[in-house]
Order: C-alpha cells, then structure tokens, then sequence
C-alpha cells in the first residue's frame, strides 16, 4: 500500500475497494489506488464544470451509469443530504460493495445488458455514464432510448465518448472529423474483458443522438500547439427533448450525407487492418499449444530427441 493511499485511509475518506475493483474500471502505469482516487476526483469537476450555471442538485435524482464501485460517485457524498444519489452496473461484485460499503447514502442495483433499467419513467434528473458508451456497439440506440426514458422532461445527461486524442493515440492516424462517425474496434471482446472500443465523432452524435437529445455542449481535450489533441475523453452535456424517437430514428444513415459513407469506408478499412493483425497472432497461439500437446502426448518425448539429434546431425 502506498503513503497516499494510507493517508487517504486515515483522513475518514470512504474506503478504497479491492484491487481488482479498482483496476477493472481503468488500468494505468502508476499507483492504481492513488490514480483510482484523482480519476474519481476528475471526473466530478468535469460533471461539475459542464452543468448550465442554474443547475442545482438540491432535490434531485442523479443517476451513476456504470458507476463500477462507485469511483465518481464516492466524491459527491458531500451531496447526500440534498441530493438522491444512484448507482448501477452490469458487475454483481462491484455493486455488491458498493451496497456494502457505500449505502447508505447511495442507492445501487444491478443492471443488465440487454434489459431496460428497474426504475420508473423519468426517474432521474441526471444521468452521468462515464467510459459506457466508449463500450457499447450493437444495442447503443437502445441505451441512448433508454437514457431518455428514465430522465425527466428536461433532464440532463453528461456522457464521456473516445473522440480525437484516444483515436489518434490507440489507432496510430490523424483523426479527421469528417472521416469518423461511430468506428468500433474489438468487437468481438466480451464485456467482462472490457469490451470494445467505440469511437464517436461529434456530427455523428449531433445527427444520431439529435432525435432523443438537445446536445448542449461538447468538450474535447485540450489540442497541443502543433494541432494534435492530448490524450483523453471528450464530453457531452445533453438535454432530454420530446417526442420520445424510435430506434429506426436514431440508426437511419442520411440519404445524400458524405460523411456517412466515409464513416463506413473508415470501418471497412479500420476492420482489415483489425482482421490483418489477428491471422497471424492467432496462427502463433494455435503453433503453440499445438508444440505443447505434442510434449505431453506419447511421442512428445521420442520427438525430442529425434529433433536434438537432427540437430547435432546439422552441427557436425
């Protein structure tokens, strides 16, 4: 345990979770409690800064997405007594701490991947769904639905998306805006592992969202002076409009717009240079645990020597 985290523990602060809890919502190169803690802590000045300046908590519901073991909510208990405070998560281990450990104040359930939240219509007056939507890739325009069901007319949402700086820093090209609108890589890794990673951009969102959401205001990371952008998150602020809009709705590809066709030419391309790196690292895993059968079959050992020979055979 690091001196930080012992501080924190003696300061009164709400205890950390287990390791493993910590780490599954973001790895990173220093110490994972005390980075666990300061994304915490980020997040909720980002939550904070971008809320219109006649937004007040007092009385209202506010919604966690995918709130892990509560590393964004643990720093908004100082609003409890004003505010009603939730959590969900698709992960029964987290939730159950958070249960445990973090409520009361905060009020937690597990949620579903595929089914509708447990909570009335217009539940919520806010809805934060911090590093969610960077992981959802077939059934987004139900959860963008869902999002709009469970807020009240007028209700905010502020959700985190992979914009230009994570694009640039995983994929390894210059982001162009007009080349990107929702690109998907590893889809085919399971949630529990992460999932995969979905990129937005902002017109796609703009277009795609629009029938469900008035989209306030949009918050990129910082760009360096060579026009680059750091690496991080953007963010969106968005208000609930009515009528409720149909998945069809929220999916339908603009007739005539050319940025659709270059987003899907992105995910083509994107796609084979995925599938391009699979074949031979699949090829290598598949060599390898073909050797080890081999060893631990009845002519492992004869092969052995029959390959050391051959190669004292080569020596000579």
């Amino acid at each position: 345990m690091s001196a930080g985290t012992k501080r924190h523990r003696a300061s009164g602060e709400p205890p950390l979770p287990p390791l493993d809890l910590a780490v599954r919502v973001g790895r990173t190169p220093g110490d994972p409690y005390e980075d666990y803690i300061a994304m915490g802590q980020s997040l909720r000045q980002v939550v904070l800064s971008i809320l219109p300046s006649d937004w007040t908590f007092d009385g209202r519901r506010i919604l966690d997405l995918g709130c892990g073991a509560g590393r964004t909510l643990r720093h908004f208990l100082d609003l409890a007594d004003t505010a009603e405070l939730w959590g969900c998560d698709i992960h029964g281990d987290s939730i159950d701490w958070v249960e445990r450990h973090l409520s009361p104040p905060v009020r937690c359930f597990r949620s579903n991947v595929d089914s509708p939240l447990p909570v009335a219509d217009g539940h919520f007056d806010l809805v934060w769904a911090m590093s969610v939507f960077t992981h959802i890739a077939d059934r987004w325009a139900d959860w963008v639905i869902e999002m709009h069901r469970v807020l009240a007319p007028g209700g905010l949402l502020i959700a985190s998306y992979l914009g230009p700086g994570v694009y640039e820093a995983t994929l390894g090209e210059p982001y162009d805006e007009s080349r990107v609108g929702m690109l998907i890589q590893e889809s085919w890794r399971p949630l529990d592992d992460g999932g995969p990673s979905v990129f937005h951009s902002e017109w796609w969102l703009r277009r795609h969202w629009g029938p469900a959401f008035e989209i306030l205001e949009v918050r990129g990371p910082p760009v360096r002076s060579d026009g680059s952008s750091e690496v991080g998150h953007s963010f969106l602020l968005a208000r609930r409009r009515d009528p409720t809009p149909t998945v069809d709705g929220l999916e339908r590809i603009e007739s005539g717009e050319e940025r659709e066709t270059a987003a899907l030419q992105t995910n083509v391309r994107m796609l084979r240079r995925e599938l391009g790196g699979i074949r031979p690292s699949a090829a290598a895993r598949a060599r390898v645990r073909l050797r080890r059968a081999l060893l631990r079959s009845a002519v492992g050992a004869p092969a052995l020597r029959l390959r050391r020979w051959m190669r004292r055979a080569r020596v000579r």
